[in-house]
């Protein structure tokens, strides 16, 4: 009676293992969409200067790194599930690696926004008739621009404005 046995539970876990496989390619395909789309977002990419501090720029590189890595070992417990060579059990391990990795590449690709020092400290205005005048803005009257210069708030009248610029500093 117990090859009867053995023979039944053969049967349930045949429909278990296809079930379990059919989700794993599910997981398979969504883990190299991710993949995919991190590269296309440019999460390595490769700049000529980035206003993050070194060490970040670095940890990001490291997670980068860590996250491409723990990423082809979910890709790779999945890949095991969904496609057996032998009876494979299931790992639920892979989908949380997934998860991982993601993390890992989101936080990597966090220090692409990393906010740049605002360059600009003063605004260079030149008129119509030549005339330029460099400082910073502050508040006056409408219909005009004002600026604040060594010689004290000048307030330029939009008509006779021919250019408006941000600059580093003024002369």
């Amino acid at each position: 009676m117990q090859s009867s046995d053995a023979g039944a539970a053969q049967q349930v876990a045949a429909p278990r293992q296809e079930e379990l496989s059919a989700s794993a390619r599910g997981w398979h395909t969504i883990q190299m969409a991710v993949l995919g789309f991190i590269g296309i977002c440019g999460v390595l990419r490769t700049t000529g200067s980035s206003p993050a501090p070194r060490a970040v720029e670095w940890l990001a590189a490291a997670l980068a790194v860590a996250a491409l890595g723990v990423a082809c070992l979910a890709v790779f417990t999945v890949g095991r599930v969904a496609y057996p060579v032998t009876a494979a059990t299931g790992d639920a391990g892979a989908t949380r690696l997934t998860i991982v990795a993601l993390i890992l590449a989101v936080i990597a690709g966090l220090s692409g926004w990393w906010p740049s020092a605002a360059a600009t400290t003063a605004t260079a205005i030149t008129g119509t008739t030549g005339q330029a005048w460099c400082g910073q803005l502050v508040n006056g009257p409408s219909g005009a621009i004002s600026v604040r210069t060594a010689n004290g708030v000048i307030a330029v009248p939009t008509q006779a404005i021919a250019q408006v610029r941000p600059v580093a500093a003024c002369p």
